[in-house]
């Protein structure tokens, strides 16, 4: 087998292995949701969500409290099969990108599948509980999902060619700041969400969605990603032959 087709098959059957698991892996938290949905809410997807307030503090099921867990083992499950697929650290939390994205949308894909939900890219949803309910319009969550899974596959395949890509903590700290402000605009309507007591009236339905605080920071996360892989690319092409970076 040539250098070239050896890398297709290396590489390559990585990324689907862990496609594969995310796609499996989606059915079963899907199928998670639909239990507790019918569970708690007689089986709808709908807002306000069941809150109980007694004298100021919150009553937190203990179902609840397992749930917590569940979420955090998700990511852990998550983060475990791009460390076992990536041949280095960078590849590692490349490979976690793509399980979570491919994870993701194929959550709502598959809720589809079971219970026709979602009605449109545009349905509210609670995106995680931890430590905070994240809460936001479908397609939100699905355009993250698809950035990771992109920019995920395109560190892998450069980097499998022998390219450097050249990734700073500076770098990151912009992709991590652009996250944030993203996590924010999911958190945001929070207090609303959780029906706080007091002298504001809070219903629970979710306001309008931060879209001023999510856009900016998914737009320019995109961006610099772009720019910098670019840059990578033509300031760090390989010297050598197609290939002699020995990682098979």
């Amino acid at each position: 087998m040539n250098a070239k087709a050896s890398f297709f098959h290396s590489i390559f059957r990585s990324w689907v292995w862990v496609v594969v698991f995310a796609i499996a892996f989606a059915w079963v938290e899907s199928a998670v949701v639909v239990y507790l949905r019918e569970i708690y809410f007689d089986g709808g997807f709908g807002f306000p969500l069941v809150i109980q307030w007694e004298d100021g503090k919150r009553i937190i099921d203990s179902l609840v409290r397992i749930e917590f867990g569940r979420e955090i083992a998700t990511i852990i499950m998550l983060v475990a099969v791009g460390w076992v697929a990536g041949k280095n650290g960078f590849q590692r939390f490349c490979f976690f990108l793509i399980a979570f994205g491919i994870w993701d949308i194929f959550y709502y894909i598959w809720l589809y599948v079971m219970v026709s939900w979602p009605e449109s890219l545009m349905t509210w949803d609670i995106l995680f509980y931890v430590p905070l309910p994240w809460v936001g319009p479908v397609i939100t969550p699905v355009l993250i999902a698809i950035a990771m899974v992109v920019a995920g596959s395109l560190i892998i395949y450069y980097d499998e060619k022998g390219y450097e890509i050249r990734w700073r903590w500076y770098d990151m700290a912009v992709e991590l700041s652009c996250a944030f402000i993203m996590i924010v605009a999911f958190c945001w309507d929070w207090k609303n969400i959780l029906q706080i007591p007091g002298e504001i009236k809070r219903s629970g339905i979710p306001n309008p969605f931060a879209w001023w605080l999510y856009l900016p920071g998914y737009l320019f996360s995109i961006i610099y990603f772009t720019m910098k892989l670019r840059q990578s690319i033509i300031t760090n092409r390989p010297s050598s032959p197609h290939f002699q970076k020995n990682n098979f």
